[in-house]
């Protein structure tokens, strides 16, 4: 875990890890015609070492925002995928997950001083099942995606909501460097939602403004810098075009001093520490 705050100190930004997520190898990264991805990825024999699912807590003076729910220890067990058996069974051929004990989101955001209960509304950057498991829980609060997103992209995993549950959704606006656009959080706006298009349709990341400093909670947007920096797309981008001018948005936005934070970064957390 990890948390920065605001240079007035009005806003803290807490990285919270729950669970662990390997991929195929050419889910993470792959270069060749995006048609032959999803082969690749099962025909795939190696496998990323273990990455975290981060999720972000935003405490604001108006209320705590969730961006992202993280994994769920059922993951392990053939029954979680049932109700979406063409998906769950993407997700149990080509991904492993690992949830141990204390990795929950209530023993994460209690280690912050924070709880449940008090989160106040919900951003969901997409709908891949190691950022919604615990979405179940935030039904009767306000949750935000991006248009596209809603009520399904490759690889979303939502059947085990009930039928009612209809998010509210931000259109989709350019991304560049300005980190403009979007929708406000807070009525101050220094927290809003933004496309952060390429991963899937309506892809979306949260932007804090700090001063003259910002910090971009990114989604799978990338996997890391390092990828962004090299142009890797990874094999599940839906729009691989899109992708790649994300990445390079990305690092231009690294390199001019705007935090990055990806979802499944193993370098959050350090680069959190040394913020400022």
């Amino acid at each position: 875990m990890a948390t920065v705050r605001t240079a007035d100190g009005r806003i803290a930004v807490h990285a919270l890890r729950v669970g662990w997520v390997g991929v195929k190898g050419a889910h993470r990264e792959f270069d060749a015609p995006a048609f032959v991805a999803i082969p690749a990825i099962f025909l795939g024999r190696s496998w990323t070492p273990w990455m975290p699912i981060v999720v972000y807590a935003i405490e604001h003076p108006e209320g705590l925002i969730l961006v992202d729910t993280g994994a769920d220890s059922a993951f392990a067990q053939k029954p979680y995928w049932a109700c979406d058996k063409r998906t769950g069974l993407f997700y149990r051929k080509n991904l492993r997950f690992d949830v141990p004990a204390g990795d929950d989101l209530d023993a994460r955001l209690a280690a912050v001083g924070l709880r449940a209960d008090q989160v106040k509304q919900v951003v969901i950057t997409h709908f891949h099942a190691d950022h919604t498991a615990g979405l179940h829980r935030f039904l009767d609060r306000p949750v935000l995606t991006g248009a596209g997103n809603w009520p399904k992209h490759r690889g979303s995993f939502t059947c085990r909501w009930p039928t009612n549950f209809a998010p509210d959704t931000v259109a989709a606006t350019p991304f560049s460097t300005a980190l403009t656009g979007g929708r406000a959080l807070t009525t101050d706006g220094r927290v809003r939602v933004i496309s952060v298009p390429g991963h899937t349709p309506g892809h979306v990341g949260v932007v804090i403004e700090d001063g003259d400093k910002r910090i971009l909670l990114a989604g799978d947007a990338t996997f890391d810098l390092a990828q962004s920096a090299r142009g890797g797309v990874t094999g599940v981008a839906t729009n691989r075009s899109a992708a790649r001018a994300t990445q390079r948005t990305l690092t231009a936005l690294d390199t001019t001093g705007t935090l990055v934070l990806p979802a499944h970064d193993t370098t959050v957390f350090s680069r959190m520490r040394r913020y400022r």
